[in-house]
């Protein structure tokens, strides 16, 4: 008589990890970026799989339109299509004197050559320290940021701010991109965000010296993820 052969299957569960890491001078000078390419683990069995992968970039301003000034703090009306903050967009993150008086980023999520439908959750963290441990709050209280609804690098007058309304960066409940979005296979998503020192019309010396890092994570209903990491100084400011 032939005894029955134990089967087994081994369960791996998928784990996608990409870091990227953007740093720009605020000088205009330097831009580098590193990337860790993703790595897929085979599965087997009958599990879905997925393949996201996450890409943050500067947009505005252009180093070419700026010099080595300081940071200028930019005024912002919440919620305003017509803030100071809409000016600033238009004019490509630069004032009159080349300052840098924003920096605009272009988020791109992708689901690509997997074969589940994912949803998908976006934050954005921004902290002080480049260990990522001190939330910004803490020493660079008037940093903000918000939503845009687009932005057009060769012409910055034809970028939309929309009404979004003003954040203030690592603020706990204030770093929301995206939530619950559907991902199909082969789909891809773009948002964009302005991060800028807010205005308070009097002494900001605070703000001053520091730099910000700012933390995006997509987190998938599969349980994978992806991460993307960038920061600017804030030099002296006059």
């Amino acid at each position: 008589m032939l005894g029955e052969k134990e089967k087994q299957l081994t369960k791996t569960q998928l784990t996608i990890t990409l870091i990227l890491i953007l740093l720009i001078s605020i000088t205009g000078t330097t831009f580098a970026y590193y990337a860790i390419s993703d790595d897929n683990t085979n599965l087997t069995g009958d599990l879905a799989t997925v393949n996201l992968t996450l890409d943050v970039t500067q947009i505005l301003p252009k180093e070419s339109s700026t010099n080595t000034g300081v940071l200028v703090p930019q005024l912002s009306t919440s919620g305003s299509a017509t803030s100071p903050l809409n000016n600033a967009l238009k004019n490509g993150c630069v004032d009159a004197n080349k300052n840098i008086v924003c920096r605009v980023y272009k988020i791109n999520i992708q689901n690509i050559g997997g074969s589940a439908t994912q949803i998908v959750n976006g934050k954005i963290y921004f902290y002080s320290d480049n260990a990522l441990t001190i939330s910004a709050t803490t020493d660079i209280p008037n940093l903000k940021w918000k939503h845009i609804t687009s932005v057009d690098a060769n012409n910055p007058n034809n970028s939309v701010l929309g009404t979004d309304s003003d954040k203030i960066a690592g603020a706990t409940g204030e770093n929301d991109i995206v939530t619950d979005l559907v991902m199909e296979t082969n789909s891809s998503y773009d948002y964009y965000i302005i991060v800028w020192l807010n205005e308070t019309e009097g002494p900001q010396l605070s703000d001053a010296g520091k730099t910000f890092y700012g933390k995006v994570e997509f987190d998938s209903s599969n349980g994978s993820g992806v991460t993307g990491v960038f920061g600017n100084t804030i030099p002296a400011i006059d």
